[in-house]
């Protein structure tokens, strides 16, 4: 702050406070906040923390809102939530966002002539909504509600709206609703739901299709799951997909297989589990003869499976104390999609997963969520529909049929949406009516049997916005449905207390989370819906290359978090791509058609064009082109009409280039690591020293010019263990947000002028990657993967090159061990960053200021940088400095585990850990001197304080 600024603002808070005194207004509120705390809970300049859920996507895990003087500035996974146990990923970290996000709705909005539309009062609005409904009534038209996913208490008000309203509520609409696995438990065990995988408790994980760490049902819970069975057993998991994917990657073993092909692979297993004498139950008769039974043979012809990889498959399913197969995501997303997913129920019952690995008993919520079927269904017979309402979806982006749904809307009495953003289909409605943020809400989810999450406020709205809740309630009044007005908090309270004992909801409230037993049975084979289903089982694979896979995205989804600018800024982790959009297809099949990063191609088949440029990638199969569905101008959502299933392939495109050629924003300077050791080989440890407190040979007089260290006190280190880091960025996002490292935009990553502290870097082993050719359609298959990521930060030097150039000592090396940055000392000649052999250093370029309301979410704890200053990684100081003052009040020295910078506290598999090198004691020093420790670049000397954990190769 310059010294006119200062001056203006004492002089500004001294005439205020003089004013104020005088009785005539008391304005210095504005210029000294929170000088009287406007609530008890908040203590000026000390962090609340809040329990409360996410609503990103439908997995519903807890978070903690950090709220600094009234405003939330971080969230964090809540310890102990039974979803996600304090761990968050990346759109969870990101969702802080869409609170502050300029571009929300903020008040109530109505459709004027010539389609714009006007602000009007929630009074308006909901009065036109009830006059509405009763002309709708009056006309023999049944109104209608769309909703999302829904469940616990946001469920059971929507329920009464509709009875009390007399709305037909429509099934939830969700894209991903994994319709083929429910249809298939229905037709087996006369339950249709997803049930809960238990990796935790697994030995041999069997995946086929399902994208577990990025958007398959629940990508934390799994995550967390998977670590802790990597610690618990000597877990194996064997992987098959048609394409690449994050989670292909992470596995013990990666296998291509052609798509549509996941059926006959899985009646091949069935088979050898029915004739094998370790399967746990007793084999039905009508299993026995299951017809067909395909051999081993012809399945490695139809799959493009060596029958090595088969014998692999079933050996370790037949072996294994406690098997787990999880069928699911692109598997299931074809005409084939419900044979993989019942024989994957059969396998299930008769290996004994079903009630230990697969319990029905803490099934996932999906009771009220319907198909792509129903939404179509409700397409064609929208004429006797007079009010419909949407809610939190999206139908007109991702429709089968969106211009039918358009026609249809426009022969509709009244259109409402409820939104906080206007996207596509708000835009074709008559009313908008804006909704709180889930961190301005009272609500409760119930997204797995059993376990109640609660939604509470972290901050008053910051805009004209209500609740889904108090928005029904309000509508029921107006149409005099109720005699009084409620609030949603009010019947949530009501709802919640019912037959609990005292004090449940203030424990519910206190904690973020109940949980219960469900108590229900496990359910039993019903063994003639199976032998009617198997009698006309069809196994033969039925698509065709060129195929176009389509995908949903780690980043954002179904496309409900393309709208959070931090999704954009962050690399999508396979490609390293951030803006834009763009069709991945294997480096051979780009070499074939003559093309490189960046060619722009089209797509074309009877019902849709797609064009976009595109991007090689290592380890797709020839014939297979990869789409992220949220992307811009995706093909029509198809559907298997049995199931309701979205369909993730569109077969035989035809291929062409267009001639034009774009820049992609690809972040990652090369995927090759030059015979570099970033990333060892699993298994292999590099020589040399590890550090100068890790116990090896330092500097000694003869070996450097520099003098030796001496920490005092501490040493502050971190390990990362690349065997339990899946890649999946959410670190990435912890530390922006934490460290409000600034969004720069598409223009300014095309130059290279990125400014995340902290990236995961993919790195091909070039002699890791095993390639043969493929049986069908000139695909050919990599057979493991052969990528590694590699989260990389400021190494924390202990004879960091870039503190020795820098003329103004802003770049220095404190008694703690940290390669601090005094950022109003930099004087931006960026020395330092070309002396850093880890390139981890960032150039402010440009001040960005983020737009309003977004500036209210900067982290009071941290100073924010301007233009032509350096910044980096900080091990997140803050967090280091609070931890210290707090332990020096309590006359303590700080424990281990104490400090968690915001990376390592955000991580789904707990890869990251930090504590203090001189304490022998510690996690981190136990990790600093594991045999799989070494440092990136050991021979340079720098001596980091980052320790990485090489991977561990299994055999298979």
């Amino acid at each position: 702050m310059d010294r006119r600024k200062f001056v203006k603002l004492v002089g500004g808070a001294s005439s205020a406070a003089f004013v104020g005194a005088c009785g005539v207004d008391k304005g210095t509120e504005y210029l000294i906040p929170h000088v009287i705390p406007p609530d008890e809970e908040i203590i000026p300049g000390t962090a609340v923390y809040y329990g409360t859920t996410c609503t990103e996507c439908p997995a519903g895990c807890g978070i903690r809102a950090k709220v600094r003087d009234g405003r939330p500035v971080k969230l964090e996974g809540l310890p102990g939530h039974p979803i996600n146990d304090g761990r968050l990923c990346i759109r969870g970290q990101a969702s802080l966002t869409r609170l502050y996000h300029p571009d929300r709705i903020k008040t109530p909005m109505s459709r004027v002539s010539g389609g714009e539309f006007r602000s009007v009062s929630w009074e308006e609005a909901l009065d036109r909504i009830a006059e509405g409904l009763r002309e709708a009534g009056s006309s023999g038209l049944r109104s209608a509600y769309l909703p999302s996913r829904r469940t616990g208490a946001s469920s059971d008000i929507l329920d009464l709206f509709c009875r009390r309203m007399g709305v037909r509520r429509l099934p939830g609409f969700e894209i991903y609703s994994h319709s083929a696995i429910r249809e298939a438990n229905g037709m087996l065990f006369g339950r249709r739901e997803v049930p809960f995988y238990d990796i935790e408790n697994c030995d041999f994980l069997l995946t086929v299709g399902a994208d577990i760490l990025e958007t398959f049902v629940s990508p934390v819970s799994y995550a967390v799951q998977l670590s802790r069975a990597k610690s618990k057993t000597d877990l194996t998991w064997l992987h098959f997909e048609p394409h690449l994917s994050l989670t292909g990657l992470q596995a013990d073993g990666r296998f291509v297989l052609h798509p549509g092909g996941e059926a006959l692979l899985l009646a091949f297993l069935l088979g050898r589990i029915a004739s094998s004498e370790r399967s746990g139950r007793v084999i039905p008769r009508w299993l026995l003869g299951l017809p067909p039974r395909p051999s081993e043979r012809e399945v490695s012809e139809k799959t493009g499976l060596d029958e090595e990889t088969l014998e692999k498959a079933a050996r370790g399913l037949e072996r294994s104390r406690s098997p787990l197969l999880i069928v699911g995501g692109v598997s299931t997303g074809h005409e084939r999609g419900l044979e993989a997913a019942f024989l994957a129920g059969v396998i299930q019952w008769i290996t004994g997963m079903v009630g230990s690995t697969v319990s029905f008993n803490r099934a996932e919520e999906y009771g009220s969520v319907g198909s792509i079927r129903d939404l179509d269904d409700f397409v064609g017979s929208m004429g006797d529909c007079g009010v419909l309402f949407l809610s939190d979806v999206d139908p007109v982006s991702l429709a089968p049929n969106p211009e039918g749904l358009r026609e249809g809307m426009r022969g509709l009495k009244l259109k409402v949406a409820l939104s906080d953003f206007m996207n596509p289909t708000a835009k074709e409605c008559d009313l908008v009516l804006p909704t709180s943020h889930s961190l301005e809400s009272w609500g409760a989810a119930a997204p797995r049997r059993g376990i109640t999450s609660i939604i509470r406020p972290a901050i008053d709205p910051i805009h004209d916005t209500r609740t889904e809740g108090d928005i029904l309630l309000g509508i029921m009044l107006a149409a005099s449905a109720i005699k009084r007005l409620r609030t949603f908090r009010s019947y949530l309270t009501e709802r919640l207390s019912s037959g609990r004992p005292l004090g449940f909801l203030e424990e519910l409230v206190s904690v973020g989370y109940h949980q219960d037993d469900p108590n229900t049975a496990e359910p039993r084979m019903d063994e003639a819906a199976a032998s009617r289903f198997v009698e006309d089982i069809n196994l033969e694979p039925g698509l065709k290359p060129p195929i176009l896979v389509l995908t949903p995205s780690i980043r954002a989804f179904d496309g409900r978090s393309a709208v959070l600018p931090l999704m954009q800024e962050i690399p999508d982790p396979v490609t390293t791509i951030s803006y834009g959009r763009w069709i991945c297809l294997s480096e051979t099949e780009a070499s074939r058609l003559g093309l490189k990063d960046g060619d722009e191609i089209q797509a074309s088949s009877p019902d849709s064009s797609l064009t976009a440029p595109v991007k090689t990638v290592r380890g797709l199969p020839e014939g297979i082109y990869v789409f992220q569905r949220w992307m811009p101008d995706a093909p029509p959502v198809a559907f298997d009409p049995r199931t309701g299933e979205a369909a993730c392939y569109v077969e035989e495109r035809a291929i062409s280039k267009t001639g034009a050629s774009f820049s992609l924003p690809i972040m990652s300077g090369s995927m090759s690591q030059h015979d570099r050791g970033i990333i060892p080989r699993p298994n292999h440890r590099q020589g040399g020293r590890a550090g100068v407190h890790g116990g090896h040979e330092g500097h000694g007089e003869d070996s450097s010019m520099y003098p030796e260290v001496e920490h005092s006190g501490h040493r502050w280190a971190m390990a990362i263990d690349l065997d339990l880091c899946i890649g999946c960025s959410a670190c990435v996002a912890a530390c922006y947000l934490e460290n409000n490292v600034p969004v720069v935009g598409l223009e300014e990553h095309l130059k290279g002028r990125e400014m995340s502290w902290l990236r995961v870097e993919p790195y091909y082993n070039d002699d890791a990657e095993q390639r043969r050719p493929g049986v069908l359609g000139g695909m050919r298959g990599a057979a493991r993967a052969a990528v590694s990521f590699i989260p990389m930060l400021c190494q924390h030097c202990t004879y960091a090159p870039c503190e020795s150039v820098c003329p103004v000592y802003a770049a220095y090396h404190t008694p703690q061990g940290l390669n601090a940055q005094v950022y109003n000392r930099c004087v931006g000649t960026r020395y330092c960053s070309n002396n850093c052999p880890y390139k981890v250093r960032r150039f402010n370029w440009f001040t960005h200021k983020p737009p309003e309301p977004m500036d209210r979410m900067l982290n009071p704890d941290i100073f924010t940088r301007g233009k032509g200053v350096m910044e980096k990684c900080t091990f997140c100081v803050q967090r280091i400095n609070a931890a210290r003052d707090a332990a020096k009040d309590e006359s303590r020295e700080i424990r281990d585990g104490e400090i968690v910078p915001a990376c390592a506290q955000t991580c789904p598999t707990g890869a990251i850990v930090f504590g203090d090198l001189l304490d022998e004691s510690s996690a981190v020093y136990e990790l600093a001197h594991s045999e799989r420790a070494y440092t990136v670049f050991e021979h340079l000397g720098t001596e980091p304080g980052v320790y990485y954990l090489s991977g561990r190769k299994k055999e298979i």
